[in-house]
């Protein structure tokens, strides 16, 4: 968990560094044309900066949150493995063991009636 949050501050220190690069860029562009706009640029600078913080906001947030998801797995694997741990610990049957003891009464089961339906023929037998 503590790797989430320390990869979340450094995104964020680099995305600082990177939003005041690009401010930067934008007052240099400033500085030399006065509030003009290029000829052949299609938006004033204010919108590319605007549209790159934007860009910029979409890919930290995608970063974070396939952070996120690999650690979501990562505790949840965790986590399972613990359980796992204990449950042998405390000697709990697993589902694989209710299954064989859930067999092995059936075959005694069928096995008493048999035997019961044998003493029946027998005890009506001593009865004659």
């Amino acid at each position: 968990m503590a790797d989430i949050i320390d990869k979340a501050i450094l995104l964020g220190m680099g995305l600082e560094k990177r939003l005041i690069g690009l401010i930067d860029e934008v007052v240099e562009e400033g500085r030399g044309k006065e509030g003009e706009v290029e000829e052949g640029a299609q938006l004033p600078p204010r919108q590319e900066l605007e549209n790159r913080l934007a860009e910029e906001g979409v890919h930290l947030i995608r970063e974070i949150i396939a952070t996120a998801r690999g650690g979501k797995e990562r505790v949840e694997k965790e986590i399972q493995e613990i359980v796992e741990r204990f449950l042998d610990r405390c000697k709990f049957a697993t589902k694989d063991d209710i299954e064989v003891i859930q067999k092995m009464a059936q075959v005694a089961r069928e096995k008493v009636d048999s035997l019961e339906k044998k003493i029946e023929k027998l005890e009506k037998g001593l009865d004659k």
